[in-house]
């Protein structure tokens, strides 16, 4: 399966019934056909699923709730090929009791489904069930329909009982989709014209951002940004091309485009550094160390690599290079100001960087990094993580070593 595209219908396009036929007459002037839609539920619907059923028993059964909940993703896919087939289109809705449903997960765990919006972890793996269904009947049910309609945020496990894949659930169904058709591109329709360089809700004056990558991709929308579910981009594998859309704007001509790389970089810094550490207490209560310390090291030119504050530490990472004249020039502060009482300094000093999508909200890959590393007798000075990486401070004379060993964990080399 080649040439088709998914387009996820978020729930913020879908607030009121005559959104439908809108959203309908778009996808078709811009792609009549070879689509697959991926819908969310009515804006709101899902949490009025989640607060009704929630009213009737406190103690509701996971199965019985799952399956109640999932009805609004299940009504807006019925609705859509209803407004397709009158805008003359020939459209499909494919849901959990057909034969040719595509999405059979093995939930890892049954913790219960939050009542109110949110980007949920759900633990789980695809079945290879779905990659058997859809290669058995999706060449043919795009031969024989324009537009094949998803509804998204559930899922069935191994024994054909519904699930979700957790709130903001449909993006993680769009990607699935998107990998299981082999798509050549994911369009991800929203009610605003791709991905913006400020909050749009907060401020006003903005730009739209033509073109990122899948990194930066990554740090936008696991720090905060309501993009997409970052989630859902840990089940990316094949998939090359995404793009953010208005449901407002010519869709094929607009919007930011997201480009895919390496599904995991490894690699290590070529700059030694040198680590200057505060050592006081109630540092993150103390206002201005760390104006004091940038006005400083910006009349000297001298860049901060990287920043580490607790409650009675501040640590920088600088160039090796140029650590004595940090310390020199950052000693008088001990004097000036309050609840600084200890500059430190520790030298040459190695960074590896790890760089994956696969690392928003994974548990436990602090740990996979960490004991390899361990066993092998090496001390970590320093490790942070934030985001789509993961650094890891060693010394240096333990870098290259260091560096290989995470090769080794990631990339089997």
């Amino acid at each position: 399966m080649k040439g088709f595209k998914v387009v996820k219908i978020g729930g913020s396009v879908l607030r009121k019934p005559t959104d439908y036929t809108f959203v309908a007459q778009k996808i078709s002037d811009n792609l009549p056909n070879n689509v697959c839609v991926v819908t969310s539920a009515m804006k709101g619907h899902t949490s009025t699923l989640a607060e009704v059923f929630l009213d009737a028993t406190s103690t509701p059964d996971f199965y019985n709730f799952e399956r109640f909940v999932g009805m609004g993703e299940v009504l807006s896919a019925i609705l859509f090929e209803s407004v397709f087939k009158k805008l003359g289109k020939n459209a499909l809705a494919v849901l959990p009791w057909m034969k040719q449903w595509p999405l059979f997960i093995s939930l890892q765990n049954k913790r219960p489904l939050s009542s109110v919006k949110s980007n949920e972890l759900r633990e789980f793996f695809l079945l290879e069930k779905s990659k058997s269904i859809a290669k058995k009947y999706f060449p043919e049910l795009f031969g024989a329909y324009d537009i094949i309609i998803i509804p998204g945020f559930i899922a069935k496990d191994g024994r054909g009982r519904i699930v979700t894949l957790g709130r903001g659930g449909s993006d993680i169904s769009a990607l699935l989709v998107g990998e299981l058709i082999n798509a050549r591109e994911l369009v991800l329709l929203k009610d605003i014209d791709g991905i913006a360089n400020l909050d749009p809700s907060i401020e006003k004056e903005y730009t739209r951002i033509e073109t990122i990558n899948s990194d930066e991709l990554g740090a936008i929308a696991s720090s905060g940004a309501q993009v997409v579910n970052p989630i859902s981009l840990k089940h990316r594998n094949k998939l090359k091309k995404m793009k953010v859309v208005s449901v407002n704007s010519d869709f094929l001509n607009s919007g930011t485009e997201i480009s895919f790389g390496k599904k995991i970089t490894v690699k290590y810094s070529h700059t030694i550094y040198s680590v200057i550490t505060f050592i006081g207490n109630k540092i993150p209560e103390t206002h201005g160390i760390l104006f004091e310390i940038s006005k400083i090291l910006t009349a000297k030119k001298i860049s901060i690599h990287s920043i580490t504050i607790s409650d009675n530490i501040l640590a920088l990472y600088v160039n090796d290079e140029k650590a004595s004249c940090v310390y020199r020039s950052l000693s008088p502060l001990i004097a000036r100001i309050e609840n600084l009482k200890v500059l430190n300094i520790r030298r040459n000093i190695g960074k590896v960087i790890v760089r994956s999508l696969r690392f928003i909200n994974e548990s436990g890959i602090i740990k996979k990094i960490v004991v390899p590393i361990s066993r092998e007798g090496i001390n970590i000075w320093e490790i942070l993580s934030v985001h789509t990486d993961i650094m890891v401070f060693v010394d240096e004379k333990d870098l290259r070593h260091t560096y290989k060993i995470i090769k080794k964990i990631f990339e089997g080399k």
